[in-house]
């Protein structure tokens, strides 16, 4: 890890918790920022992306599995929320040309970024959701020093972190 490395684990009780995290990622993710969120089917990838999208004023958001991305417009900045569900092979992402969610004027949630092998910006924040009983778990890494304050905006913002 270098010198801007965080991580952290966060308690996800209920959606309502999985959304509040996604709002308070919101509040913290400025134009350029990529959200690459990892995990199982159901694990509520994007039930934060409704929370952070609602957070910046671009209304709910649902699942782009069909489409692969949606675009958020009308809220404080841009967003792109792409899902990567259905590419089965990493041959197939040259064809999507990625690099037109990836704008410096947006920000871009990404579910299933696995599927596009290693193209993600370096400063990519990583998010690890998983199935906890009947609540979730969030693992939290960033390694940019876009990302150096975020345990503490997530903490201000009333969100228990554990490191």
């Amino acid at each position: 890890m270098n010198a801007f490395a965080t991580q952290v684990s966060i308690s996800l009780r209920d959606e309502a918790a999985t959304r509040g995290l996604g709002a308070a990622l919101a509040a913290v993710s400025a134009p350029g920022a990529v959200i690459l969120l990892r995990g199982p089917l159901g694990a509520g990838k994007t039930t934060l992306v409704d929370g952070f999208t609602n957070a910046l004023g671009g209304g709910h958001a649902t699942s782009p599995t069909f489409v692969i991305a949606h675009s958020y417009g009308g809220g404080r900045v841009a967003l792109w929320h792409v899902d990567l569900y259905r590419i089965d092979d990493v041959d197939d992402v040259a064809d999507l040309d990625l690099a037109q969610y990836l704008a410096d004027d947006a920000i871009t949630l990404v579910e299933w970024p696995e599927r596009a092998g290693d193209v993600w910006p370096a400063d990519a924040l990583v998010i690890e959701l998983s199935v906890e009983g009947t609540g979730r778990r969030a693992h939290v890494t960033a390694g940019a020093a876009r990302w150096s304050s975020l345990a503490e905006s997530l903490q201000a913002a009333g969100i228990r972190v554990d490191r």
